[in-house]
């Protein structure tokens, strides 16, 4: 009996590894989404309505939500309590709870808000399309290579428990 328990334990606990390492990839193809969307909204409120880059991000974050929304929600916080702006999306980052971006993305967001808001409009609209267009490349490339990946994981993590427990038996 206590064979069949410890076999089913390993089954789910390999399993729920592989399942779990699977949702991060799908998670990212999500946040990435959501990133999209709040530099859209973000470009749109900055040429109709010129407020400072706390209030555009704050507006914006309300209106996204998410994961993207607590990541411009933190970053609007940091510029009001007058840190940099580079200081200010690092420590947005690391706040903000379950963010999982490539490295590419992360470097794409920090750059972005690390300059966003020394140029004119025209400037700004620029670094905007320019950071839209790294995170679509990332994106494509996430559910190009990360998709079938995250499949492969899922069923590794369960035939690696399903193995273990024959081994056991």
């Amino acid at each position: 009996m206590l064979k069949i328990v410890g076999s089913i334990l390993i089954v789910v606990g390999a399993g729920g590894f592989g399942i779990g390492k699977a949702l991060r990839f799908y998670r990212q193809i999500r946040q990435l989404n959501e990133l999209l969307h709040a530099l859209e909204l973000l470009k749109c409120e900055m040429n109709y309505t010129l407020l400072p880059i706390a209030e555009l991000c704050k507006i914006t974050a309300e209106r996204v939500g998410g994961t993207a929304g607590e990541l411009l929600l933190s970053y609007a916080n940091a510029l009001a309590d007058d840190l940099t702006r580079a200081k200010a999306i690092q420590t947005a980052m690391e706040q903000t709870h379950g963010l999982c971006l490539s490295s590419d993305a992360q470097m794409a967001l920090l750059e972005l808000f690390g300059n966003l808001g020394r140029y004119d409009l025209e400037g700004e609209n620029r670094l905007l399309t320019m950071t839209q267009n790294r995170l679509k490349n990332t994106l494509e490339e996430c559910e190009s290579e990360k998709k079938p990946l995250a499949k492969g994981y899922a069923a590794l993590g369960i035939c690696m428990g399903i193995a273990l427990a024959i081994l056991l038996i």
